[in-house]
C-alpha cells in the first residue's frame, strides 16, 4: 500500500537511501533538507521536497502535516558551540511539529547508547529525544539505535593522504559493532512501509564486532595499500585533530567523553544481538564499495587542486 512519507535529513547518507528506497517501493515521498543541489536531485527522482530550517517548528509542521509516517532525525552540527543545546532545540521543535500536525507514526534516528542519560558524549541528546517522541499521545514512534556507523571511517582519509596512517582516540583492540549507512537505510523504509509500534527499539549492530584494527586492515587492503597501521592517538592530540578537521571544542569534547568510555567498555560497545539487529554490509564490503572509490575520488581532487 503506498503511503505519503516524509523524510527529515533527506540530503545525509541515510536520507538520500531512504529516499530512493522508499520511492522505489512506490510511497509518495516528502524530502526535507535545506537548500541543496542534493536536495534539488531528490526532486528530479521524483520527490517532492521541502527547503528550510529544522530549527522551525512551523516549517516541519508543514512537512508532516497529511503525511502517513515520518523519518525523523536530528541533524548533525558538529561545528557548533553547544551541540546539546542544538540537539534539543531541533529536538523540541520536531516534537511539537509532531503534535501540531497531527503526525500518527514515525521512525526515529537513534544510536546504540540512547538509553543511558550520561556518558555517551553526542549521543545524550538522542537520549532526552526518545523521551521526548514517546511522551506524545497518538504517535507510534520506532526508534533506530544503529551502532558505530562505517561512515565514520572515511574521516581516515586524510590521515592517509597526509601521514600514512589510519588513526583516533579508540583501543586498536576494542572491538564493538559497526553498521552501514545503508542497512540503516534500509531497516527505516521497512519499517516505514509497514506497522510502527509505540515505543519500538531496534538496534543495528553491522554483521559482527569489529576492532578498529581489523577496520583499518579491511581499508589499506581495499585501496591497495596493506602496509598502512593503525595508530590510537592520545585523547588530546585525538581532540586537536577534530578541532583541525573542523569539529568545534565542544563536540571534540563530547566525542572525547564517548571515546574514553568506549575504551573502558562501558557505553556502545555490546548490544542485543539477534537475527534481526544483525546486518549484512561487511566491513571488507564497506571498504571496497563506499571507502575506496571516496578515497581515490579525494586523492585524484588534491592532484588537480
Amino acid at each position: 500500500m503506498s503511503k505519503k512519507i516524509t523524510v527529515l535529513g533527506a540530503t545525509g547518507n541515510i536520507g538520500t537511501a531512504l529516499v530512493h528506497q522508499l520511492l522505489g517501493q512506490g510511497h509518495q515521498v516528502t524530502a526535507v533538507a535545506r537548500p541543496s543541489a542534493r536536495l534539488d536531485a531528490l526532486q528530479q527522482a521524483g520527490a517532492s521536497t521541502k527547503a528550510g530550517d529544522a530549527h522551525d517548528a512551523a516549517f516541519l509542521t508543514e512537512a508532516f502535516r497529511g503525511a502517513d509516517a515520518a523519518f525523523l532525525m536530528i541533524p548533525p552540527n558538529a561545528a557548533g558551540p553547544d551541540v546539546l543545546a542544538h540537539m534539543q532545540q531541533i529536538g523540541e521543535a520536531t516534537a511539537q511539529a509532531v503534535r501540531a500536525s497531527g503526525l500518527p507514526a514515525a521512525v526515529h534516528l537513534s544510536s546504540i547508547g540512547a538509553d543511558l542519560p550520561a556518558g555517551t558524549g553526542p549521543v545524550v541528546g538522542l537520549y532526552h529525544q526518545e523521551a521526548r517522541l514517546n511522551s506524545i499521545d497518538g504517535l507510534a514512534v520506532a526508534h533506530l539505535r544503529p551502532a558505530y556507523f562505517m561512515e565514520n571511517l572515511l574521516a581516515n582519509i586524510g590521515l592517509i593522504q597526509h601521514l600514512g596512517l589510519l588513526g583516533s582516540g579508540i583501543r586498536p583492540d576494542l572491538r564493538f559493532p559497526m553498521v552501514a549507512t545503508r542497512d540503516i537505510a534500509a531497516r527505516a523504509a521497512e519499517l516505514l512501509s509497514g506497522t510502527i509500534e509505540k515505543g519500538a527499539v531496534e538496534y543495528l549492530l553491522g554483521p559482527r564486532d569489529y576492532s578498529m584494527q581489523e577496520a583499518g586492515a579491511a581499508i589499506a587492503g581495499a585501496i591497495g595499500r596493506p602496509e598502512l597501521p593503525y595508530v590510537q592517538f592520545s585523547y588530546e592530540d585525538a581532540k586537536a585533530g577534530m578541532v583541525q578537521a573542523g569539529l568545534s571544542k565542544n563536540m571534540a569534547s563530547l566525542y572525547d567523553e564517548m571515546t574514553r568510555n568506549m575504551n573502558e567498555e562501558k557505553v556502545m560497545t555490546t548490544a542485543p544481538r539477534d537475527v534481526r539487529s544483525t546486518t549484512p554490509t561487511t566491513i571488507e564490503a564497506f571498504a571496497e564499495q563506499v571507502f575506496a572509490p571516496a578515497f581515490r575520488g579525494a586523492t585524484a581532487g588534491a592532484a588537480n587542486a
